[in-house]
């Protein structure tokens, strides 16, 4: 949503506001007994106002505010990648590296889906993984048929190869599948665009820093979307309620200047 939409909205639904007052001005035509309707119409033109023109500005605020803070900020952003061992991943942490607004890429780790092995084997993989390849420096057997794999800075390909032959040749346990995790830390002025490169080829688990923190601490400060709606109707009721009395507000406003002029002179 741009900011010529987010005026056009936000001018309907005070225009709306503005028809309420218009209706309760009439009140001395229509008779005090509608009164009540007066204010249920201020109440539903309210409802109507919020669902349609602002909670849909409020649904795209965390949009606005990240352009607004990427386009702004200096800091750097962490983007977490699982990249599927399928490609060539040395070619893909190159490419990556060479991506305007990347400031480098680490491989945190290795998730390896495997076909079922016994609670015997689960029991012992943990050290024998470890023992079996000094690339590797940490096994986390998350069930029997899945491992996390920490690595130290070297080539993921070779590493994955060789735990592959190692687990069918000592347990007969078949590799269906394997992810790499990368870390990217990027500018935040460059993260979209590298976000959309990088999505081609790999899947953005999170993003964590300073803007997402933003992002985040003003999600959490947004009413939510039926609240607002709630609360915009409660503005018609007060928008009406100004409408009917506005003579009389008027009139005591009046009243205390006159005496504040007299008091004066």
């Amino acid at each position: 949503m741009d900011t010529l939409t987010v005026i056009i909205m936000i001018a309907l639904f005070i225009l709306l506001m503005a028809f309420v007052f218009s209706t309760a001005l009439l009140t001395p035509i229509i008779g005090k007994r509608n009164l009540f309707v007066v204010l249920s119409l201020g109440f539903v033109v309210g409802i109507v106002g919020g669902a349609f023109f602002i909670s849909p500005i409020f649904d795209d605020l965390p949009v606005l505010a990240s352009s607004f803070y990427k386009s702004t900020s200096d800091d750097l952003e962490i983007l977490n990648l699982n990249v599927s061992t399928n490609i060539d991943i040395n070619q893909f942490i190159e490419k990556t590296k060479n991506i305007e607004g990347v400031k480098s890429v680490e491989v945190s780790g290795i998730t390896v889906k495997t076909s079922q092995f016994s609670p015997k084997w689960k029991s012992i993989l943990k050290s024998r993984i470890l023992a079996s390849n000094k690339d590797i420096k940490s096994v986390n057997v998350i069930s029997n048929d899945t491992l996390n794999i920490g690595i130290t800075p070297s080539n993921p390909q070779e590493v994955i190869k060789k735990l592959e032959d190692w687990l069918m040749l000592v347990g007969a346990i078949d590799v269906k599948y394997s992810n790499v995790h990368l870390v990217l830390k990027v500018e935040t002025s460059n993260m979209n665009s590298i976000i959309n490169e990088v999505s081609k080829e790999a899947v953005v688990t999170s993003i964590e820093g300073p803007t997402q923190d933003k992002i985040n601490s003003l999600k959490a400060m947004l009413p939510d979307r039926n609240n607002l709606i709630i609360l915009c109707g409660f503005i018609g009721v007060l928008v009406g309620l100004l409408g009917l009395f506005i003579d009389s507000i008027l009139g005591i406003l009046g009243n205390i200047k006159e005496k504040m002029i007299k008091k004066e002179s």
